[in-house]
């Protein structure tokens, strides 16, 4: 019998090309097998509440609670990492980030221990590739728009034809992207959503998407604040595209579904704790007809993995998802980063996840997690935390 002997936690820094720097913790599971060890990805810490982890004291707890099982037990790893970190019913809590970095280390190793791919432990690929919308980070200044259209052809060439816009900020400079980039690009591109990440009230992002159908996009989401279902039902019945809703726990996905608030449930790994509470958001959105897309907090190519293994074996996956993470970090800790082909996103192939921890490119981002060169506003809006004139530089998205 294989056991999990050991829990490894390492906190590593890396910035978004002109943005801020974000914090990650690599979560590596030691076995009694050499040779055998699952990894996983604590994904994206850079959000408020502005507070970082006590790592070493997690690695401790986390010990306490994993040493000693099977890779097998995936869900007895999930009681216990329920039971001592529960979901607290908001995007953007700590805890969902711990048990998603665990329940993909698991998922990673219960594969490489039955040699295969995480993709076909969750039944098989039913697609072997997804397609990406690339983020149009949210307009605050004049100089944003004609940076994002610069973004946005340059994309546009590497074969990325969906794009989601982030509006809610300034609606004014937000429109004027909108109309520039139809202008210059006409139907050669899609943009998928327009993304208003809670920030206005229903009426008001009605109004706003009133004032821009004409440019023409395929969804809306979160065009209510947090938690208002009213107001998502509100933006349903009024608006002419269907709207979708990130979804960051059971009762929230219950609550969507019974008052058939949304048409769409975005469904993140990390924003739901993992690879094993996200079949359940699967589920429930096919017993409610409801489309998915597999949503991000823009991940490392470790937690992309598992979201690019997710998003290949859920059918109820339909809609271009959103993980391009690894494209807008200056760096990542893996040998082989995912790949995007055409604009999509491909299963990496090999058992387990795909991935394998490179020692010098850990070391070379390895370090302390810590909010000092990042500001509140700066998250809010993922904007850039330095001088952001030069064209050539992506603005990082806002948060999911």
């Amino acid at each position: 019998m294989v056991a999990i002997t050991r829990v490894r936690l390492t906190p590593v820094n890396t910035p978004r090309h002109g943005s801020i720097t974000c914090g990650h913790v690599l979560v590596e599971l030691l076995t009694d097998t050499d040779g055998l060890i699952g990894v996983g990805e604590m994904s994206d810490f850079q959000h408020l509440p502005r507070y970082h982890l006590d790592v070493p004291d997690l690695e401790g707890t986390l010990n306490e609670l994993l040493v000693g099982l099977d890779p097998l037990q995936i869900t007895e790893v999930e009681r216990r990492l329920e039971q001592n970190f529960p979901q607290a019913g908001y995007i953007y809590d700590k805890s969902r980030t711990i048990k998603c970095g665990v329940d993909i280390a698991m998922w990673d190793l219960a594969a490489k221990h039955l040699g295969v791919r995480v993709v076909d432990l969750l039944g098989g690929a039913v697609r072997d590739s997804v397609p990406i919308a690339y983020p149009v980070f949210r307009q605050q200044r004049d100089s944003d728009v004609e940076r994002n259209l610069a973004m946005v052809a340059r994309r546009a060439a590497e074969g990325f034809d969906h794009f989601r816009v982030y509006v809610g900020r300034r609606l004014d400079l937000d429109e004027r992207f909108l109309r520039q980039v139809r202008d210059r690009h006409g139907d050669a591109i899609t943009i998928k959503s327009l993304d208003f990440s809670n920030l206005l009230d229903p009426r008001a992002a009605c109004r706003f998407v009133d004032r821009v159908a004409d440019v023409g996009f395929d969804l809306v989401e979160s065009p209510a604040p947090h938690h208002d279902l009213k107001g998502l039902a509100h933006a349903r019945d009024r608006l002419p595209v269907p709207v979708s809703e990130h979804v960051y726990g059971f009762r929230w996905a219950l609550d969507l579904a019974t008052a058939d608030a949304v048409d769409v449930f975005n469904v993140s790994v990390i924003a739901i704790g993992g690879i094993t509470p996200a079949r359940r958001i699967f589920a429930i959105a096919e017993a409610a007809g409801k489309s998915c897309l597999v949503g991000t907090t823009q991940e490392m190519s470790i937690g992309t993995a598992a979201a690019a293994h997710v998003a290949m074996a859920m059918p109820s996956v339909t809609l271009p998802s959103d993980p391009v993470g690894p494209l807008l970090y200056t760096r990542d800790v893996v040998r082989e980063p995912v790949t995007y082909v055409g604009g999509r996103l491909r299963v990496p192939t090999g058992p387990g996840l795909g991935m394998t921890l490179d020692p010098e490119r850990v070391a070379a981002s390895a370090g302390p997690l810590t909010w000092a060169s990042t500001s509140a506003t700066d998250v809010v809006d993922r904007a850039p935390a330095g001088p952001t004139d030069a064209p050539s530089a992506d603005l990082a998205a806002v948060a999911r």
